[in-house]
Parts: C-alpha cells; structure tokens; sequence
C-alpha cells in the first residue's frame, strides 16, 4: 500500500462531519496550526521524510479538528448517541493511522534515528489512549440517558484531544526543537482541568507513599494508588515521563529488602513531589500557584534531601506542558 492509497483510506470522518450541518468550520486556532506545521514541515530536506510525516501530521490536525468540532455536542445529553457515533470514527481513523505508521512508516528503510522513536511513541501512545478510551468505555445503549454519560464522552474528548496534541507537538520538535508548544494550541480551559486533576492525583499519592514509610502495613493502598493513577491519571504527564514513572513503579516491590524498599520509596517520594512542583508551574495554574507558592512539603530543603542519583536528574525539564 502506498503512502496516497493508505492515506486515502481514512476519509470518512472528515466527510461525515464536513456534511453534519449542525458543525461548523475549523476554528482560526486549527488554521494557525496548520499554517505553523506546515512551515516546519516546508524545512524538511528529505522529500521522502517530508511526505510520510505530511500525512502523519494531516492525520492528527484533521482528527483534532473534528474533536474541536464536537465538543460543543459533548454536554447535550439527548445528543449522546450520535456523539459516540461520532467518537466511533474518530477511533477508527485514528486506528487507520496506528496501522499507517506500524506498517507503512516505522521501517528501517523509510525513518531512523529521532524521528523513528518518536513516531513509535506516537503510536504505542495513541494505540494506548483508544483502548483507555473505547474498550473500558462501551457505547450508551441500555444505560439511559444521564449525565454520567455526558462526563464520559467529556472525559473521552479530554484524554484523545491532549493525546494528539502532544503527539503533533512531540513530532514538530524533531524538526524544530525551539517550538513552543502554547503557540500551536489554545486551549487554556482543559489544560487548565487537567493541570488542577493532575495536581490533585499527584498529591494523593504522595500521601500514599508517605503513609507506606511510616507504616509498612498500607503497602497495599500504595499499590492500588499507583494502578489507579496509571489507569486514570498518567496520559495527563508529558509522554516522555512515562517511562521514569514506570521504572520507579516497577522497583516498588514488597519482596525488597527493608533498606531496599526504604530507599525506593523515598526517591518515588521525591520524583512526585518534584513532578508535582513543576505541574503546579505550569501557565495556566499561574493564578493559582502565584510565583513562589508552595509548603515546606516542596521547599528547597526539602528538594535538597533527595539521593544522589537524583542530583543531576532532567526533574526540572518534567511536566512543563502547555
């Protein structure tokens, strides 16, 4: 399959909504970002590396822009059912686009180096986000129609929006490491949601940690807390946290030696209170966590008392999404 016919095959969401009346047009913050991609694009030397990242790229601003186009929809519960219709085809261009980039793109011979990794990320996060979204979440049918099911598809919109946004910022800065992200998306209001529930999450389980060394017998809570963050609260981090959340996460075992144990725990302790400071950083909470605020939970001291492997850690790079 070439790269024109595999592309042409994941039309029919574009089509849909461009037909539904009740949609209007992009907005002029989608046309901005079409206008910046297509600038980073236009500095591509390769035009083989160019036109198989055009097409990714389309793929994510035009799934983007019928999630925008949607989101008026999202609280109007008698809409509910032609709303998950809506989300079914957005899952099944964005699954095209999965099988596009694992079949057609993550080959030796068409990408290496940088952009490889990032389009496999891209991929193993999207993949991971529409099974978040679609297989624990099946369609309204034989539950009535209430507002539990209005704040899922609120829910659904969230977690696929910030997805492929920060695939579409993650594969630009291959190109243009100087790109701000802020600039090719504005949309303070979630950010601003999901910023607070990250922060919120984030404390949680810092409580949970902290109970655990001062009582070894709430292990159990502590490991239920960090399966329910995964499952709930991890795509809300910047996709490059993953990985250093998942490798603390794995050397949490109770089998450890006491000491062992003791020395993981505080260094988990002391990676989430330094994610949470830097979240609590962000822009958009700025009047809400003025310059400076804080506790003597994140205060220097406090920073400073981290092990030595930490010392010289990326922790101030972390969760400084837009």
């Amino acid at each position: 399959m070439t790269i024109t016919n595999s592309s042409s095959n994941r039309s029919s969401l574009t089509s849909v909504v461009r037909s539904t009346q009740t949609f209007g047009l992009a907005t002029s913050e989608g046309h901005a970002c079409r206008s910046q991609i297509s600038a980073v694009v236009r500095d591509i030397e390769s035009s083989a590396v160019k036109e198989i990242v055009t097409v990714v790229f389309d793929d994510l601003l035009r799934l983007l822009e019928c999630l925008d186009l949607i989101e008026v929809h999202l609280r109007k519960v008698d809409s509910a059912d032609q709303t998950f219709a809506l989300f079914q085809l957005i899952h099944d261009d964005a699954r095209a686009l999965v099988d596009f980039v694992q079949t057609e793109v993550l080959r030796p011979e068409a990408v290496t180096g940088e952009l490889f990794d990032t389009l496999d990320g891209i991929s193993f996060a999207v993949n991971h986000d529409l099974q978040r979204v679609f297989e624990t979440n099946p369609s309204p049918s034989g539950e009535g129609k209430t507002h539990a099911i209005a704040g899922r598809l609120y829910r659904a919109h969230d977690v696929l929006t910030n997805c492929l946004q920060q695939s579409t910022i993650t594969l630009a800065m291959v190109f243009d490491p100087e790109l701000n992200g802020a600039r090719l998306f504005n949309n303070s209001d979630m950010r601003f949601r999901q910023s607070l529930e990250l922060c919120e999450d984030l404390a949680q389980l810092i409580q949970l940690v902290e109970a655990v060394e001062e009582n070894p017998a709430e292990f159990g809570p502590l490991v239920d807390g960090i399966q329910k963050f995964r499952n709930e609260s991890m795509e809300l981090l910047m996709y490059s946290d993953w990985p250093q959340f998942e490798n603390l996460c794995e050397q949490i075992d109770p089998q450890r030696k006491a000491q062992q144990l003791e020395d993981v725990l505080h260094q988990f302790r002391c990676y989430l209170e330094t994610l949470l400071g830097q979240v609590r950083m962000r822009a958009v909470l700025a009047n809400v966590f003025p310059l400076g605020f804080g506790d003597q939970r994140f205060s220097p001291a406090r920073a400073e008392s981290a092990p030595p492997h930490y010392e010289h850690s990326d922790f101030n790079n972390l969760a400084l999404a837009v």
